[in-house]
């Protein structure tokens, strides 16, 4: 990307700025990616995934 650390900080904590879009834009696609793997394993019997996915929409609801 041709920035140093500093920048890069800089860049994700400053509002509009295109590296901090690009930064939560690649967290919620990486979110989505976990939250459907373990939909996925909750629907084959997990109890893990199962928790999980409680502890999910738990945070969607106090979010709200």
């Amino acid at each position: 990307m041709g920035l140093n650390e500093i920048e890069l900080r800089d860049g994700v904590n400053s509002i509009g700025h295109p590296v901090r879009q690009a930064f939560y834009e690649g967290m919620a696609e990486t979110a989505l990616k976990i939250r459907e793997r373990d939909l996925q394993l909750a629907e084959a019997g997990s109890p893990s995934a199962d928790e999980a996915l409680k502890n999910y929409l738990r945070n969607m609801i106090n979010d709200l």
